[in-house]
């Protein structure tokens, strides 16, 4: 037997095994990979000083990045009270910027949680911490804009990996 003879007689048969499958999954509903809820977003820089250097839009794009790889939906909150039996996943962040011999220094910190709110009995919404990371960056660069671009890089990668372990927790699912 060729290989296109035997390439087009197992076609349907993996057409088959795939539409089983995937009509399984539909009854099964939803898995461990498929979140049940979105996550919302709280993005809170600290302080306004610098805000340009990394603005709220900027924070909340990477971490709706590092979400999107963990295929968990996203909604951003902004002066709005938690609603109950959520996930909110909070950036609270601060930059700030040093010129020196060498050009430029930037500096960002952040703290990055996981909460989990739920009904408190008498209408209310109790909040529980399920993780919370800091994190520090600090970058030179001959200028402002070589270090901007290089704090953005450093910070997207620290705050992805905070994201990452705070997705490790089995509370946090």
């Amino acid at each position: 037997m060729n290989r296109m003879t035997w390439i087009a007689r197992l076609l349907p048969v993996v057409a088959v095994m795939l539409l089983s499958q995937s009509a399984m999954a539909a009854q099964a509903g939803p898995t461990a990979d498929t979140p049940e809820r979105p996550v919302y977003l709280d993005i809170m820089p600290v302080a306004d000083a610098d805000n340009a250097i990394l603005p709220e839009d900027v924070v909340a794009a990477m971490a709706s990045e590092a979400l999107s790889g963990a295929r968990q939906a996203t909604i951003r909150m902004k002066d709005q009270a938690l609603p109950a039996g959520v996930r909110v996943l909070r950036i609270m962040y601060i930059v700030h910027q040093q010129p020196d011999e060498n050009g430029m220094t930037l500096a960002a910190a952040a703290s990055t949680e996981l909460l989990r709110t739920a009904n408190e009995g008498d209408g209310g919404v109790q909040t529980f911490s399920v993780y919370n990371g800091m994190q520090q960056t600090l970058v030179q660069g001959p200028n402002l804009d070589r270090a901007q671009t290089l704090l953005r890089a450093a910070f997207k990668k620290e705050l992805q990996a905070r994201i990452s372990s705070a997705f490790q927790n089995a509370q946090a699912l």
